[in-house]
């Protein structure tokens, strides 16, 4: 049974909807999707780094020589080196001596 207002219509199912009216309301429903997401791409736009923005590139702060990063790297290794030869050491004799409880006890104080 269908219903008729002078401003609207009450179908009782899907199916009794004209076809154009159900290919409109899925075209405006799909539209606010894509629009909503424009609006969420320009509003988060300014979160990240733009990399495909054109003009000058300024150097950035948090590239790092190679040569230097390595370094600091193999500094960084070779003090994990001696600290697991150390702990190592300590772990070989009596663990609870007071040398081998300082050498144990040594990463909580960093």
């Amino acid at each position: 049974m269908i219903e008729r207002n002078a401003q609207y219509t009450v179908y009782p199912t899907e199916t009794a909807i004209p076809r154009y009216q159900r290919a409109w309301i899925w075209g405006v429903a799909a539209a606010a999707v894509l629009l909503c997401g424009i609006a969420a791409g320009w509003l988060f736009a300014g979160a990240s780094p733009r990399p495909w923005a054109g003009g000058a590139r300024l150097p950035d702060a948090r590239l790092v020589d190679g040569a230097a990063l390595r370094a600091r790297r193999e500094a960084d290794n070779e003090r994990l080196r001696r600290r697991i030869a150390e702990l190592e050491q300590a772990l070989a004799g009596e663990a609870c001596a007071p040398a081998a409880l300082a050498v144990l006890t040594q990463g909580a104080e960093e």
